[in-house]
């Protein structure tokens, strides 16, 4: 694992193992888009990749360095996105569509469906939030303070049996598995761990999926937020931030406008 003591440091090396390491894919669904025969959608990736950031202090400069480097002139305009989306993931009122999304309307609007998305992590985080600050306030040293993100909500729990032994009990899928195949969205963010050790608060961040070019940098800064203010309420530093993402690409036409090859 690569250990970085700053998130452009992490921003720089990720780019540049996954371009130097990445092997190419063609993905039949992106979301809940069929681009089989897109050659848009050719991908370079890397699969099961992560590093740590050790002793950084949220800073909105250094983050705005580190967006700089995939953003450019449009850097202020994704940092405000950003901001925005962290305020209603974590305002304590659950909202969608929201108002973040405006700041990458060109981004977001084509997932729009009778004016909501299929979910929102305003949804998603925003009712666990509470319940994850009581737990490491009432036990410092808890492993169990996990914010969810994929679903696992099942509408039964047995079929044709009361007993979990029973031959016939069945566990049925999760709202986001059913949306697999590019029947819909699925979050590509998969839970958020947060620790608190030697008196600092860790973060770790675990992905299924992330496009590099165009979220990467969002999905870590949303997540560096997140770590800073567990601290913030805590009342405690920020520690290690580690992140591990099962599937990091770029796509083909992202890629083109970026120069790279």
């Amino acid at each position: 694992m690569r250990i970085y003591q700053t998130p452009f440091e992490a921003f720089k090396e990720t780019e540049r193992e996954l371009f130097e390491m990445g092997i190419s894919v063609h993905p039949q669904s992106m979301q809940d888009k069929m681009i089989r025969d897109d050659p848009n959608y050719l991908t370079k990736e890397v699969r099961g990749y992560s590093f740590k950031i050790v002793d950084w202090t949220w800073h909105i400069n250094h983050i705005k360095r580190a967006l700089h480097h995939f953003f450019g002139e449009r850097t202020d305009d994704v940092l405000t996105y950003i901001l925005a989306e962290f305020r209603e993931r974590v305002c304590g009122k659950a909202s969608n569509p929201g108002t973040a999304y405006f700041h990458r309307k060109n981004l977001w609007e084509e997932f729009l469906h009778d004016g909501k998305f299929a979910y929102t992590y305003s949804e998603r985080i925003t009712p666990q939030l509470q319940t994850i600050l009581g737990e490491l306030r009432a036990h410092s040293e808890s492993r169990q303070a996990i914010i969810n993100i994929h679903s696992n909500i099942c509408p039964e729990k047995y079929i044709n049996s009361t007993s979990l032994t029973h031959p016939n009990y069945v566990v049925l899928s999760s709202k986001d598995l059913d949306n697999r195949g590019g029947g819909g969205r699925l979050p590509c963010s998969m839970y958020y761990q947060v620790m608190v050790r030697e008196k600092k608060v860790d973060l770790i961040y675990t992905m299924r999926s992330c496009d590099f070019l165009v979220h990467f940098p969002v999905d870590i800064s949303l997540a560096l937020l997140l770590q800073d203010w567990f601290a913030d309420n805590l009342n405690l530093k920020t520690g290690t931030f580690t992140y591990f993402c099962g599937s990091l690409h770029a796509y083909q036409r992202d890629m083109v406008v970026r120069g790279i090859f």
